[in-house]
């Protein structure tokens, strides 16, 4: 499966290179972007995946507060919280909050070297609402 998913990042990047023994080398983006598969559990190098995940998530979400907050404040012109409402900020909040979560997490994880993992996440959050994920992704039904 990795493979087949290498092999359409190759063909869309056009990286297919070959080395001198005929056998095809990937360039650094090609692996930089390429899926991983996840460590065994609970050991060294899994625990080391999953404090990399939560990392990218924290910084994401925060990332996402600072960028929406004032958003919905200054350019809609809606003031309020969470908590106290009102409902518009709240609804507001949520819509612009999505897709751009959505984009900041593809953004974070591919500077943490996780692209394909977190893509995948990101567009599971855009296809809740409503658009289909082949639109997203042409190889949606290849990479899962």
């Amino acid at each position: 499966n990795i493979q087949r998913v290498i092999r359409v990042v190759r063909k869309e990047n056009g990286a297919s290179r070959t080395n001198t023994n005929n056998q095809q080398t990937l360039s650094f983006m090609d692996r930089f972007l390429a899926p991983r598969s996840m460590p065994e559990r609970y050991t060294a190098a899994w625990y080391g995946e999953m404090v990399l995940i939560c990392t990218v998530f924290g910084i994401t979400g925060t990332s996402t507060m600072m960028v929406v907050r004032p958003a919905v404040k200054d350019v809609l012109g809606i003031d309020g919280s969470f908590r106290d409402g009102p409902w518009s900020y709240r609804i507001c909040s949520i819509v612009v909050m999505s897709p751009i979560y959505a984009s900041l997490l593809v953004l974070v994880g591919t500077v943490f070297g996780r692209h394909a993992y977190f893509r995948h996440f990101s567009i599971k959050i855009l296809s809740r609402f409503g658009i289909p994920p082949e639109l997203i992704d042409a190889n949606w039904k290849l990479n899962q």
